[in-house]
């Protein structure tokens, strides 16, 4: 198991939270899929099947958003064998123009 869940009371679930692994009761069935979205009725049917607790997902604090300058430094080193001013070689000025706004967070145009 990751340290991405932790294994909460049923009574502390609330609706929305995602399960992080399967929930299986004590004959080994499997009551819930990995991923599934709590709502109330299936805390209160966990409840009737006598699960004291469910495993979820951790939440995620918000990334920092992403030092322009560091990652042009990285794109640097990771295209150094190509000429970022060289038009000949327009497919690997394309890929490095997706992989810099996508590290930077920014919209990519059709």
């Amino acid at each position: 198991m990751s340290d991405a869940y932790q294994l909460l009371a049923l009574g502390e679930a609330t609706p929305g939270m995602v399960l992080s692994h399967e929930l299986i009761d004590l004959n080994g069935q499997v009551l819930l899929a990995k991923g599934a979205v709590l709502t109330d009725a299936i805390i209160a049917s966990l409840a009737r099947h006598g699960i004291e607790a469910v495993p979820v997902g951790r939440v995620q604090e918000a990334a920092e958003a992403p030092d322009p300058q560091a990652v042009q430094a990285r794109l640097d080193y990771v295209f150094r064998n190509n000429d970022r001013d060289d038009n000949g070689d327009w497919a690997t000025g394309l890929l490095r123009r997706y992989v810099e706004d996508y590290r930077l967070g920014r919209e990519v145009a059709p």
